[in-house]
């Protein structure tokens, strides 16, 4: 009488296999979400500092008139002002971005720099 069946042995050699490819798929899924979640806050952060330039471009008055001068802007008035979401969201922590987070809005040569200062 022949048994039919799988030994233990090779049924945990299938365990063992199927283990490290779900290894294998969980380490590369995580990265990509990882990356994903840095390129959506990069997204992110070039959306606040569009709305402070659209807000510049309106407010032209109000910038620096010196070279080396600066204001700042947070983003609650960014906000205020419509400029930029109400619930634009830091995708790394997935909590909406500080109102006091400031925009640095200097004058250097005739342009404006901007940069997010936290």
């Amino acid at each position: 009488m022949k048994n039919k069946g799988f030994t233990l042995a090779e049924l945990l050699g299938v365990i063992v296999i199927l283990g490290v490819i779900s290894l294998i798929a969980t380490v590369s899924i995580t990265s990509s979400m990882k990356n994903s979640k840095e390129q959506l806050y990069d997204i992110q952060v070039e959306n606040i500092l569009n709305g402070a330039k659209t807000w510049a471009s309106g407010n032209v008055f109000k910038l620096p008139e010196n070279d080396g001068e600066a204001i700042y802007l947070t983003l609650a008035e960014l906000k205020e002002a419509g400029f930029v979401e109400k619930d634009i969201t830091n995708p790394l922590t997935n909590e909406l971005f500080s109102d006091t987070m400031q925009v640095k809005i200097t004058k250097i040569n005739n342009n404006y720099n901007y940069e997010i200062v936290e």
